[in-house]
């Protein structure tokens, strides 16, 4: 079987592990339920710099009340890498809390919040708003005829020291 094709068998198996959790059928799984599996699997294909990790956690932040961030509890507790994903409202966030950075539309007036939860620092940051994405983030997904596509800035992964995987930047529809 080719890396692509399990890749994305290992995709559409965790889109149906949270909508099983969430007692949904798979074909009916809600977007944001789906947008937190690519979220996980992000974050499953990113190497953070070995110095940057520290303790057994890894806190991805997100604006609380948003639908994302509701979906995105069924990631937390999950372990990533011999980590455990722990949420994190964005509004409580400072530089060096985040190493995930997850912003809607929403989240546009608080550009300057996620700014400072990502600066300095090697921080993973997703969004699924197409004028985010201009405002520096590094991965943005969309929804194009019903099916989850997503760019990747590898240059800006780059920068801050994150290396995301081969195989996840084969799926990508750009990588910059």
């Amino acid at each position: 079987m080719r890396p692509a094709s399990l890749f994305r068998r290992l995709l559409c198996a965790s889109a149906a592990v949270f909508a099983a959790a969430a007692g949904a059928q798979a074909q009916q799984v809600p977007e944001h339920d789906l947008k937190a599996a690519f979220i996980y699997n992000f974050v499953q294909f990113t190497q953070w710099p070995k110095d940057t990790l520290k303790g057994p956690s890894l806190t991805v932040c997100a604006s609380q009340g948003s639908a994302l961030y509701m979906a995105l509890q069924a990631v937390s507790g999950k372990v990533v890498n011999e980590r455990r994903i722990v949420l994190l409202p964005l509004a409580d966030a400072n530089a060096g809390d985040c190493q995930v950075v997850v912003a809607t539309e929403g989240d546009r007036p608080r550009v300057a919040a996620i700014r400072r939860a990502s600066e300095g620092g090697a921080v993973l940051t997703v969004t699924d708003d197409a004028d985010l994405i201009r405002e520096g983030m590094m991965i943005g997904m969309a929804v194009d005829a019903g099916r989850m596509s997503f760019i990747v800035d590898n240059t800006r992964a780059g920068r801050a020291g994150l290396v995301i995987s081969s195989r996840l930047l084969r799926l990508a529809k750009s990588v910059q």
